[in-house]
């Protein structure tokens, strides 16, 4: 199969699941095919795509990467972006997308779409698109990426491969600062000191977030709704707490996987009390997991890709076969790699991280205990009891009663 039967029969694999489009550019970025456009002629059509894709995609090519590229742009759109070369040419860019994975709202993309002086025409056709724009879990994503990585380059890669659009710097000018009311400067410094123990993973965090709410009463917006503007307040946060991890060292496929779980359960909490409470338990996970990073230095690529494999699908029934197959190797090859590496068995490695979740899910949710047994996946209560006891020393329900946040 050459290049564009790949592609062909890739697509028809994703439609099963998701209307996902994909577009293919030259190395000018002039349309070559569109799935969804039915003119790729016309200047209004290319416009809303090229808004998006042109820029990162040409910082991307400049900088020579060739692998996959995965953009969230400033409208809340994912796109995956693949690249043709013959041997050291770029031949043609393939760009799948745009999906939501679930964290952003109309209202956004219209107060964005505000700021731009678009005719009523490209409006329409932009609202249009946004109708039937698919919302797709971010580690699905990460597998499309992966697979469009193959289909037109032949190699395997891994997500921890794929390349991410970079973040513009967050940090004022000194000439911003200034502008800045006293109160604001405050609670700057403060939110920068919470920010810099989450890169390190500092179990202190605690006391700078408290410095920064006592400097200010959060977001200064009135829905007329206290328990949406604390679930907006929250996920401001857990975006924050995305980002810092990711500079912390995570996996950004692992902090966009679990940004994704825990908006689910800010948006699902039906009162401020839950929303506080998913608010410390997504602290105390990002902190953890910036920590075990930091205790990764020795270990290699390919068992890190392992772990990080781990984490995105906790909550599935895992296997040595399936983990090795993941990253290239034999069973008996990556068993004793990870051993040595890890200082954990396979098995003994995924029961422990397990538990760390159910740690979490014991004091930071209501759910039951043999509903947190079938979350992750350990096959019967009876099992999942015993495993935490003799690594916990506690039963789920002592460990419960003495941790319980709500």
């Amino acid at each position: 199969m050459n290049i564009q039967e790949k592609l062909i029969f890739f697509q028809q694999l994703i439609q099963c699941n998701h209307n996902l489009p994909l577009h293919s550019f030259s190395p000018d970025f002039v349309f070559v095919h569109s799935d969804i456009l039915e003119d790729v002629s016309a200047n209004d059509d290319k416009t809303l795509i090229i808004l998006s894709l042109e820029e990162p995609i040409r910082k991307h090519v400049e900088n020579q990467k060739r692998e996959p590229l995965f953009i969230d742009d400033h409208l809340g759109m994912i796109w995956i972006v693949a690249f043709e070369y013959h041997e050291d040419s770029l031949c043609g860019i393939h760009a799948l997308g745009p999906a939501y994975s679930g964290r952003n709202s109309y209202q956004m993309i219209k107060k964005e779409l505000d700021k731009h002086n678009l005719s009523i025409n490209i409006r329409t056709k932009v609202f249009r698109l946004f109708e039937h724009i698919p919302i797709i879990p971010t580690n699905q994503l990460f597998q499309y990426a992966v697979m469009l990585h193959y289909c037109v380059t032949g190699r395997r890669i891994t997500t921890n491969d794929i390349q991410f659009t970079e973040k513009a710097s967050q940090n004022p000018s000194s000439s911003e600062i200034n502008l800045i009311t006293e109160e604001h400067r405050g609670v700057w410094m403060a939110e920068q000191e919470f920010m810099n123990m989450l890169r390190e993973g500092n179990p202190n965090y605690l006391d700078a977030l408290a410095r920064s709410y006592s400097l200010s009463d959060g977001p200064r917006f009135d829905t007329g709704d206290s328990l949406r503007r604390a679930k907006s307040t929250s996920i401001v946060l857990l975006t924050l707490c995305s980002r810092a991890a990711i500079e912390g060292g995570v996996s950004p496929s692992v902090a966009y996987t679990l940004n994704d779980y825990y908006m689910q359960m800010i948006e699902d909490s039906k009162n401020i009390a839950e929303t506080s409470t998913t608010c410390s338990t997504l602290l105390e996970d990002y902190v953890q997991r910036v920590q075990q990073e930091k205790e990764k230095n020795d270990i290699s690529g390919q068992i890190k890709s392992a772990c990080d494999y781990i984490a995105i699908h906790i909550k599935e029934k895992l296997s040595i076969t399936q983990l090795a197959r993941q990253v290239g190797y034999t069973e008996y090859y990556f068993s004793h790699k990870f051993k040595n590496e890890t200082g954990y068995s396979v098995s003994d490695y995924i029961k422990r991280e397990k538990i760390r979740q159910a740690k979490l899910l014991l004091s930071g949710t209501q759910m039951s205990i043999q509903e947190i047994s079938d979350e992750l996946s350990f096959g019967s209560r009876s099992y999942f009891s015993s495993s935490f006891q003799k690594e916990t020393g506690l039963s789920p329900s002592e460990y419960r009663e003495q941790n319980i946040k709500l």
